[in-house]
């Protein structure tokens, strides 16, 4: 029997072989890309997610806090054994979502800040971690502030900080109030000797490369930023207050942000007299919408008087 030739056709058969290994490697992709992520999925699933929303109560000195707290919260997670995930949000955001039971672990807030005091959790309810300061500046090189009045003073109205009161209990209430930069410019300008602002004109006049002059208010400050935890999870609570620690042992890192912390020394320039001041009054705390109603009541009406006893 003769036997059968098979003549086979290399172009053909190379093409095959090609389509083959390409359709191989279509189908084997995907497939290791999914046991790749189950298998990073699983070792993760023990670590633990902490939210922190920050909330800018007042001016800072410079930088971003919510940016600052997620680089500590970065290096907290190679130590701590949880993640921290950082969100910046304004109060009445935060008051809106916390309503509609979307509670984070942790809240950073200024004094002051009404609608959060219900949900936070724990014997020491609030920490603060950093703070600023009012002061008054002058672009006179001849100036005592012995003069100053509410014809040639300017406010910087601030955020949401009670800068009323602190003009009120300085004695200066009723002078012009602006914004926080149209303020910082009208001293520019000249149209005012004296600004009644925070730390952070300190900033944008060393910015303008200007010459000027600074005196702290001692009279009152609620320039206080806070931590508190919110978690109602027993384990994030616990990951939730070690972060808290971790932040209050890196209180001499502040600087970066150009504000001040408790019991340190951290300028040695225009910001070094705005340092380990003792207020006569201040507020460091959160309050009930009901209280803050109360502090602009007294603002509004001078009642001097009421509105120490609100606040102290």
């Amino acid at each position: 029997m003769p036997k059968l030739k098979i003549r086979v056709n290399k172009k053909k058969f190379l093409r095959f072989l090609i389509f083959a290994l390409c359709f191989s490697v279509l189908i084997a992709v995907p497939i290791m890309a999914a046991f790749s992520k189950t298998g990073e999925a699983d070792s993760g699933d023990n670590m633990s997610v902490l939210s922190l929303w920050q909330i800018d109560g007042f001016e800072g000195g410079k930088g971003s806090r919510a940016t600052y707290l997620q680089n500590i919260g970065d290096d907290f997670s190679k130590k701590g054994g949880c993640y921290v995930t950082v969100t910046a949000i304004t109060a009445d955001a935060a008051r809106m979502n916390l309503s509609a039971g979307n509670v984070p672990d942790l809240i950073s807030y200024g004094a002051g800040t009404y609608g959060i005091e219900s949900y936070l959790r724990g014997d020491a309810p609030y920490y603060n971690w950093c703070h600023g300061g009012y002061c008054f500046l002058t672009l006179d090189t001849s100036a005592n502030f012995e003069d100053i009045t509410t014809e040639n003073l300017i406010i910087n109205g601030g955020t949401d900080n009670l800068v009323g009161a602190a003009a009120l209990l300085c004695g200066v209430n009723g002078a012009e109030v602006a914004k926080p930069t149209g303020a910082y410019v009208k001293l520019i300008n000249g149209e005012y000797k004296y600004l009644l602002g925070t730390q952070r004109d300190i900033f944008r006049l060393r910015t303008r490369g200007v010459a000027f002059f600074v005196k702290p208010v001692t009279e009152f400050n609620d320039l206080y930023q806070n931590i508190s935890v919110t978690a109602s999870d027993a384990k994030k609570r616990t990951y939730a207050n070690r972060f808290v620690n971790y932040l209050s042992g890196r209180c001499d890192e502040v600087s970066r942000l150009g504000l001040m912390a408790k019991g340190q020394n951290l300028y040695d320039d225009e910001m070094r007299c705005m340092e380990g001041l003792n207020y006569e009054n201040k507020l460091t705390l959160p309050v009930s919408e009901n209280v803050k109603k109360q502090i602009d009541s007294a603002i509004s009406n001078c009642d001097i008087n009421l509105l120490k006893n609100l606040i102290n």
